[in-house]
């Protein structure tokens, strides 16, 4: 499968985007706080988002654990269905699953650090910078504004 990669830590050249979904304006109509987010703000997670999709593209076997502001645009791209699944059979071959509870149950949080720490390894690995601005040791649960939300992996 070809797997769309960006030529530098910024997407605007990825010719088509990894999410077909125009997240800025439905982050606008959001009843979520994003509404209130700065168009600054936006196109950072935006663009995060983006480069996610495209980690996770590199190896849909692996899990994977998305920070706050890239969860929050995966929600607002799930509530495009159409568009979502379009998106996932074009860059995964499958529908990326999200378990939005992971990490909460009986010890599921040290798989749920494992794998944000993972994940933070890969991305700093292919953007060369840093997952999360705050490098200090955190409880996720505790910490949801630049850490881990949820774990999620396909079904393989």
């Amino acid at each position: 499968m070809d797997i769309l990669q960006p030529s530098s830590p910024s997407l605007s050249t990825s010719n088509p985007p990894p999410c077909s979904v125009d997240l800025r304006d439905a982050a606008r109509r959001s009843d979520s706080e994003l509404a209130e987010w700065s168009d600054a703000q936006l196109a950072r997670a935006i663009d995060r988002y983006q480069r996610f999709l495209l980690l996770t593209a590199k190896d849909i076997r692996r899990p994977v654990a998305p920070t706050r502001d890239i969860d929050m645009m995966w929600h607002l791209h799930m509530l495009s269905p159409k568009a979502y699944f379009a998106d996932c059979m074009r860059l995964f071959g499958e529908l990326l699953d999200h378990d939005g509870g992971f990490g909460k149950g009986e010890g599921e949080l040290p798989r749920l650090v494992a794998v944000f720490e993972e994940t933070a390894e890969r991305w700093q690995d292919q953007y060369g910078e840093p997952y999360v601005e705050d490098e200090a040791p955190t409880d996720c649960w505790h910490d949801c504004v630049g850490r881990c939300w949820h774990a999620c992996a396909s079904d393989k």
